[in-house]
């Protein structure tokens, strides 16, 4: 008998392929819930949870395996034609870059503050937070 411990987890391909789509969805859901009712959203919280899949939803909600399918499709498609008009998560994406760019930023000037050197990384600092205000301005 194989020691389970010693035994390498594989995830299939059809596998990934839904993990990925439920954290799609999880990520449409934190932007655009607002716009489902509430038989959609317990659908979509139930299923993209790691251990439902489509017939354990159904199960739970006492509907068809065809409605849970019919639900998260209707959803998932609003939520992307939404996204794909918005841009929210994409914007948002971006924003995390950004911030992510300037928090790097400050940690040099905090080191680099005793020279020459920190002067320009100010600069440089400035720089992205007028980007930053700028694209998010021409958002409004």
């Amino acid at each position: 008998m194989q020691n389970k411990s010693r035994e390498k987890a594989y995830i299939t391909p059809g596998h990934e392929k839904k993990i990925k789509r439920k954290e799609e969805i999880g990520e449409l859901l934190e932007f655009y819930s607002g716009l489902l009712t509430k038989k959609e959203l317990g659908v979509l919280e139930l299923y993209i949870q790691p251990d439902y899949s489509g017939a354990e939803v159904a199960r739970e909600l006492r509907i068809s395996r065809q409605a849970v399918h019919d639900h998260i499709r209707r959803s998932l498609g609003r939520m992307r034609r939404c996204e794909s008009k918005l841009q929210l998560i994409a914007n948002y994406k971006k924003n995390v870059v950004m911030f992510r760019k300037i928090m790097a930023k400050l940690n040099q000037c905090c080191e680099q503050s005793h020279n020459a050197e920190g002067g320009q990384t100010l600069d440089e600092l400035k720089t992205l937070f007028e980007k930053l205000i700028n694209h998010n301005s021409h958002e409004l």
